[in-house]
């Protein structure tokens, strides 16, 4: 009974073990190729079309910031009447 027990214990050990792995991690954190253009990423003065890309920007957040409120509204007024 108890060499099962035992036995038990092994595999049981073996399989948690298995999905850990000590190799050296897939490319997900600090590494280069993730900020290789970090220095212009957020270089505001140099877009192009700037006023164009920035009022399109306020435009679409403003307008969806007012219509999907509106249009929840009247999506639950309307459930209402029946």
């Amino acid at each position: 009974m108890f060499a099962a027990h035992a036995a038990f214990r092994r595999g049981a050990l073996a399989t948690a073990r298995r999905g850990i792995t000590t190799s050296r991690t897939a490319l997900g954190g600090a590494d280069e190729p993730a900020y290789i253009h970090a220095k212009h990423m957020y270089d505001v003065g140099a877009t192009k079309n700037r006023k164009l890309v920035f009022g399109l920007a306020t435009f679409s957040v403003v307008f969806l910031g007012t219509a999907i409120p509106i249009y929840a509204i009247n999506f639950q007024q309307s459930k209402t009447q029946g």
